[in-house]
This record gives structure tokens, C-alpha cells and sequence, in this order.
């Protein structure tokens, strides 16, 4: 098989890409305030030669390659913020920033982003059209970099007319590139629920109305929501994830605060659970001669991934990796993404680049502490994303795609 020339020339640029990753890496800042991060992805992007604009929607970047006047735009985006985690990995490059890190891979994603910028300038004579760099602010942070960016123009001038990303992935062997056709990812809310009693001396506890007690028989009540009132077959999921309350070991509380996520696959599925939740929370509260207050805040919609663009994707895939490496997921992920709002707006894909390597120890899950990956899967990040800008702006002068959202 003759080497792909988008994954030739993005190997020469490994080290380049490890050296800005690496340094991301140590320097992780929080959404929305990814000030230094966006300086360093503006300035590469100028050093091309493109068109850069900073301060989009917040610290966001934009860049734009343009090939040719009247052509398509495809955008490939990649989101720069960390998490707010102490990092626990034992490396040159760990986290200088107490209690930040990037433990989601957000560092590899702009780095592979940036070296696919650099291959497709290089690249520029196959282009049939424009390819717009999105370097999104805030995904971890609900409500997320994304709405500001489009508010801000980020699919404007020109007009986007189809967006690819990815996101690395430890459950997926490393070096595969993985794929869910129609909806991908969950919707979410966030959940806060409070549990009002009567405080007294621990003494006296017949004088009180325990919040304790009642949080802790909503969280065990809690759990038959999902599992007695949801259709199996439906992905659900209500989690508690923090309890609050109390501030010494002999004073019953007044109240005790639990907070937690609801996540299910259709949208509108999560004010129905919800209810349920809120069902159960003032069952509890009545029966112990307490209240409860129950509020809701949504989060980010279900990835809606393109049918045609998603075969499209697999075919330019397979002309980077294997073709068996380009694995067709059967199952969403319960994982929330707020590049669903820019699939709102025109067709996407978000897609998976797989990172598990257990003979590296590259198996831990995003967002723990010791989260880590290979970077030299890096250039077969960046020859994907080149290879799907080039293929859909050819794809695009032979045929338009559906309009699909999945709304």
C-alpha cells in the first residue's frame, strides 16, 4: 500500500506538534480563560501565513485558508481549556498549575488541530474551497465556548457548510479512528437538590428533622428512577455527586445540598427525569416532615453526527489507517460534548481518535488524574482531519449534502 502523503508529511511534523502539546500540557488553563493557550494558537496560525482572528466568543481563534472565491468552507475545531483537576502523573511535562490540568486531552486535540493546519497549507493546491480553524474556548465548563463562537461569527465569512472534530479516546485501541453515525453523545443537565429539615443539638435529635437522614434516602431511592421507570433500552443515567451540609459532628443541619447530573440521549428526556427525581425527593421530604427545593440547568444537547458526512468520514479515514481501524460505533457515548451546538447549525462529525495503549499504561479514562496518551498518534490525527477537509470540499462540487440535523 503506498504511504498516504498526508500521514508522510504529518509524521515530520511529530515533533513540532509534541513540543506544543507538551507545553499546553504544563501551562493548562481553565475555560474561559485560556489566555496564554489562545496567543500561542494565534501566533503558529499567523507563522502560516492565515488569516487569524483572536478573542472570538472569549479567548477563542479563528483562522481561515483560502483556496479559492465562491468555493465551499469546511471548519475542523478543536477545544483548548482544561479541567480543574490536580494532575497526578509523574512526567517532564505534568502541570505546573496547582489543581489544573489537562486530563481530557484537550492539549493533543490543539496540537493535532494546529498540525493539520500546517499540512493543509502545504496541501493547499488539492484544496477545491476554504478551510476554517476553529480553536474553541470552554468545553468543560458548561455553558460551553461554542455559543459564543457562532454568536460571535465563528461560522460566518465566509459561511461554514460542514464541521469535522475529534476527541481522543482511551476506550478505543490506539491508533483507530472511531465513528457513530446519527446521534453520538448524550444530552445532559445539572442538578441541584435541597433537602430543608430542622437543625438542633445532636442530644436532641427527636426535636429535629434530619436533611442526613433524607438525603441519603433520596440518593437510595434515587437509584430505582432509572432502573424501574426508564426503558432499558434507553441510555439514562442520574447521577449524585456531591453532598453538602452540616458544619460540626453534634449539630444536626438544617439542610443538606446534593448536586448531580442527569444524561439521556433524547433532549427532551431530561426534565421528564427530572420529575421523577423530583417525585422521589418530595416523597422523602413529606414523610419526614421536611421539604425539598429541586433546580435544574440544562447543559449541552446530543451530538448529532451527519449520516452522509459520517460515510464520508469513514472512506477518507481509511485512506489514513486500516480500513479496519475505522470502527463504526454501535452505542452513544454518555459523555456530553458542546460541539453539538455547532452541528445545530450545519452537518458534522465528531469523531474518535483511539488511545488505549496498555503496554504504555495509556489506558486510564479522561478526566482522571493520571490521563495521559501516546503522542505519536498525533499525525494520524492531523492527516484525518486533512484528508476529510480536502475529500469533503471535492465531495461537496459533486453533490450537496442533506439537511439532517437530527432536530
Amino acid at each position: 500500500m503506498k504511504p498516504n502523503p498526508f500521514l508522510q508529511e504529518a509524521g515530520s511534523l511529530l515533533n513540532q506538534m509534541r513540543e506544543i502539546r507538551r507545553d499546553l500540557h504544563k501551562h493548562p488553563e481553565l475555560g474561559m480563560q485560556e489566555i496564554r493557550t489562545s496567543r500561542i494558537v494565534a501566533d503558529y496560525l499567523k507563522n502560516l501565513g492565515l488569516d487569524v482572528r483572536t478573542e472570538v466568543g472569549g479567548y477563542g481563534v479563528l483562522a481561515l485558508l483560502s483556496t479559492r472565491t465562491g468555493g465551499n468552507t469546511v471548519a475542523l475545531r478543536a477545544d483548548m481549556d482544561a479541567l480543574p483537576l490536580e494532575e497526578k502523573n509523574k512526567v517532564p511535562y505534568a502541570s505546573v498549575k496547582r489543581g489544573v490540568a489537562h486530563c481530557c486531552g484537550h492539549d493533543g486535540h490543539t496540537a493535532i488541530l494546529l498540525g493539520a493546519a500546517n499540512l493543509l497549507c502545504k496541501f493547499s493546491d488539492k484544496l477545491n474551497g476554504n478551510v476554517k480553524f476553529i480553536f474553541q474556548p470552554s468545553e468543560d465548563k458548561a455553558p460551553g465556548g461554542a455559543i459564543p463562537m457562532i454568536a460571535d461569527g465563528a461560522l460566518r465569512d465566509p459561511d461554514v457548510d460542514g464541521i469535522f472534530s475529534l476527541h481522543l479516546s482511551p476506550e478505543l485501541a490506539e491508533g483507530t479512528a472511531g465513528i457513530k453515525s446519527g446521534f453520538s453523545t448524550i444530552s445532559s443537565a445539572e442538578f441541584v437538590l435541597k433537602m430543608i429539615g430542622k437543625g438542633c443539638h445532636v442530644a436532641s435529635p427527636h426535636e429535629s428533622v434530619d436533611p442526613v437522614i433524607m438525603a441519603g434516602m433520596v440518593i437510595t431511592a434515587g437509584q430505582t428512577i432509572v432502573s424501574r421507570r426508564i426503558n432499558p433500552l434507553d441510555p439514562t443515567i442520574i447521577s449524585f455527586c456531591t453532598v453538602q451540609g452540616g458544619t460540626a459532628s453534634n449539630i444536626i443541619p438544617e439542610e443538606v445540598t446534593l448536586t448531580g447530573t442527569i444524561r439521556t440521549l433524547k433532549p427532551e428526556k431530561r426534565e421528564e427525569l427530572a420529575d421523577h427525581l423530583d417525585q422521589v425527593a418530595q416523597g422523602v421530604a413529606r414523610s419526614s416532615g421536611g421539604t425539598c427545593h429541586l433546580t435544574l440547568k440544562m447543559e449541552y444537547p446530543s451530538v448529532f453526527n451527519h449520516p452522509e458526512l459520517t460515510a464520508e468520514f469513514k472512506d477518507s479515514a481509511a485512506k489514513i489507517v486500516p480500513a479496519d481501524s475505522v470502527i463504526e460505533m454501535q452505542s452513544p457515548s454518555m459523555t456530553g460534548e458542546d460541539v453539538a451546538y455547532f452541528h445545530q447549525k450545519v452537518p458534522g462529525v465528531h469523531w474518535l481518535l483511539g488511545s488505549a495503549n496498555p503496554a504504555m499504561d495509556f489506558t486510564h479514562p479522561l478526566h482522571s488524574p493520571v490521563f495521559d496518551f501516546n503522542e505519536e498518534i498525533m499525525p494520524l490525527g492531523a492527516a484525518i482531519h486533512a484528508c476529510c477537509a480536502v475529500d469533503f470540499l471535492r465531495n461537496r462540487q459533486k453533490r450537496p449534502l442533506s439537511s439532517d440535523f437530527g432536530h
